[in-house]
C-alpha cells in the first residue's frame, strides 16, 4: 500500500515508524524527497559537528579537570578532540553494516542516541581518561554510525546532485559548532571572565551542567531529524526520473546486488585510488585540525579576550558551514580534480600566514576562517568523490576507510605537538607542506566513472 510520508494519515506503531524505511512516497508530494533527506541530515549534523566546539570549550573543560589533576595542560586535553575522529572511524563501518540491514532511519537513531548519551554522562567525568571514554569515544563512535546515513540516503534520491546533497548535510556539521559553542560559553562563562591561562571555580564548576544541557539538546534535535530518513523505492526513482535511459540505469542499480558502477570495501582496497584518497584526506586535514584545536589558546597567549575569541570562532564556523555548501556546488560544477586542487592550494596560503596573522585581530580572523573553511570543504568533497568513483551502495563503508586518514592525521598531529624536538611553528609550517603535497596528488586521481578500474594495485 502507498502511504503519504510527510503527513501520515494515521498513527503507526513504533515498530512501523522505525522499520518502515522503504515506504513509497505519495505521488502528491511535488518535489524530490532527497531534499527532505538532505535537510534532515543538515539538522543531524548540527549536533554531530559539535566536535568543533572543542577549540572554544577546551579552556573550560581543562580548567574543570585541573580541579582533580592540577598537572593537566591544554596539550594533554587536546587528546579528546584528536581521538574523536579515530572513534568516528570505528563507528562508520558499523553504521554501514546496520544501514544495509535495517535502513537509514534505525541506523541514524542508534548513532545519535549513543552520541548524545556519551555527552550527557560526561557530566560525571572527573579525569581525562573518563572524558576520553565519554566525550571522545562514545561521542565519536555514535557520530560515525550516523554520519553517512543522510548523505547516502540523499544521494540515492538525487544521484545527479551528489555534491550539493553532501554540501547541504555537512554544512550543518560546520554550523553546529558555531551555534553550540555559544551555548557552552553562555553556560560556563556568561560574565566573560578572563582566563590566566585557566579559569577559577566560578567558571570551571559549570562544565558538568554544560554537558547535561548539550547532551539533552543533541538527543532531541537528532531524534526528530532521524525519523525523516527513508530510502527511495524503484517506483520512486521511476517517477522522479522520466528519462528512460537514466531511469533504467537507476532501477538496475537499485535492484542489482553487484553493479559495474558499485565497488565494495574489499574491491576499493584493491585499487590505488582508494589509498590516494586516504592519503590526500590525511594530509589536507592537518591544517584544519591544528587551527581548530589551538586557535583560541594560541591567541590568548597574545592577549586576546575570551569573549572575542568565542565570537570569532563562531563566525569562523558559520563561514565554514557556508563554505561546505559552496564546495558541494563547486564539485558538481567543475569536478573533483579542480575543486580539490583549489582547496589545497588555498590551504597552503592560509597555513603559512597563520603565525604572523595573530598580530592583527582582523587578519587573524580572516586566516582562521580561511583555514577552517578549506578544512570543512574536504568533508563536502571526499564523500562525493568516493560515491563518484566507487558508487553509492557501499559509500558508507568505503568512505569510512578513507575517513580513517583524518583520524591518523589527528593522532599524528597530537604526537607532533607533544614532541619536545618540534616547536609549534615547525608543526604549523609542516601542515602547510602537507597541504601542498595533497594538491599534487590530485594529478594521480582518475576520472569517473570507470577509470578506477585501470588503477589496480
Amino acid at each position: 500500500k502507498t502511504q503519504a510520508l510527510l503527513i501520515p494519515r494515521e498513527t503507526y506503531a513504533l515498530h512501523t515508524l522505525l522499520m518502515d524505511t522503504k515506504t513509497t512516497i505519495d505521488n502528491r508530494v511535488p518535489f524530490n524527497y532527497g531534499w527532505v533527506a538532505a535537510i534532515s541530515g543538515f539538522f543531524m549534523h548540527l549536533c554531530l559537528g559539535t566536535m568543533y566546539c572543542w577549540g572554544a570549550l577546551t579552556p573550560y573543560i581543562t580548567s574543570y579537570l585541573r580541579k582533580y589533576d592540577p598537572s593537566l595542560t591544554y596539550r594533554d586535553t587536546v587528546i579528546v578532540f584528536l581521538l574523536c575522529p579515530a572513534a568516528q572511524t570505528i563507528g562508520m563501518p558499523i553504521g554501514g553494516a546496520i544501514e544495509r540491514r535495517y535502513g537509514p532511519r534505525v541506523t541514524a537513531l542508534v548513532g545519535v542516541w549513543f552520541m548524545s548519551f556519551g555527552v550527557f554522562i560526561s557530566y560525571y567525568a572527573t579525569s581525562l581518561l573518563q572524558l576520553v571514554s565519554t566525550y571522545g569515544f562514545m561521542y565519536g563512535i555514535g557520530m560515525g554510525i550516523a554520519y553517512m546515513n543522510p548523505i547516502q540516503c540523499g544521494m540515492r534520491w538525487m544521484p545527479k546532485r551528489k555534491g550539493i546533497i553532501s554540501g547541504i548535510v555537512v554544512t550543518g556539521f560546520g554550523l553546529g559548532g558555531a551555534m553550540f559553542n555559544v551555548i557552552g560559553s553562555k553556560v560556563c562563562n556568561p560574565d566573560n571572565i578572563a582566563s590566566d591561562p585557566y579559569y577559577g571555580p566560578e567558571v570551571a564548576d559549570q562544565v558538568p551542567k554544560m554537558f547535561m544541557i548539550l547532551g539533552t539538546l543533541y538527543a532531541i534535535i537528532t531524534t526528530l531529524a532521524s525519523l525523516a530518513l527513508v530510502d527511495p523505492t524503484p517506483e520512486d526513482l521511476a517517477r522522479l526520473n522520466p528519462d528512460r535511459e537514466l531511469n533504467q540505469a537507476l532501477l538496475k542499480a537499485k535492484a542489482a546486488d553487484n553493479d559495474d558502477g558499485e565497488t565494495d570495501l574489499c574491491g576499493m582496497l584493491q585499487t590505488s585510488t582508494g589509498y590516494i584518497l586516504w592519503a590526500m584526506l590525511a594530509m589536507s586535514c592537518c591544517s584544519g585540525i591544528l587551527v581548530i584545536s589551538s586557535y583560541k589558546t594560541f591567541a590568548q597567549t597574545h592577549g586576546y579576550s575570551d569573549g572575542f575569541l568565542t565570537i570569532m570562532g563562531s563566525f569562523a564556523l558559520i563561514i565554514n558551514g557556508l563554505g561546505r555548501m559552496a564546495y558541494g556546488v563547486l564539485i558538481d560544477t567543475f569536478g573533483y580534480k579542480s575543486s580539490l586542487l583549489m582547496e589545497n592550494l588555498l590551504q597552503v596560503v592560509f597555513t603559512t600566514s597563520f603565525l604572523f596573522s595573530v598580530s592583527n585581530p582582523i587578519l587573524y580572523t580572516f586566516v582562521v576562517c580561511g583555514m577552517i573553511t578549506n578544512y570543512g570543504g574536504n568533508f563536502a568533497m571526499f564523500p562525493t568523490v568516493t560515491a563518484e568513483l566507487f558508487g553509492t551502495k557501499n559509500v558508507g563503508s568505503n568512505y569510512g576507510f578513507i575517513f580513517s586518514g583524518f583520524a591518523v592525521s589527528g593522532i599524528s598531529l597530537k604526537l607532533a605537538l607533544g614532541s619536545p624536538q618540534l616547536s609549534f611553528e615547525t608543526v604549523v609550517y609542516g601542515c602547510g607542506v602537507l597541504a601542498g603535497i595533497s594538491a599534487l596528488c590530485t594529478t594521480l586521481l582518475p576520472s569517473p566513472p570507470n577509470a578506477v578500474k585501470e588503477h589496480r594495485v
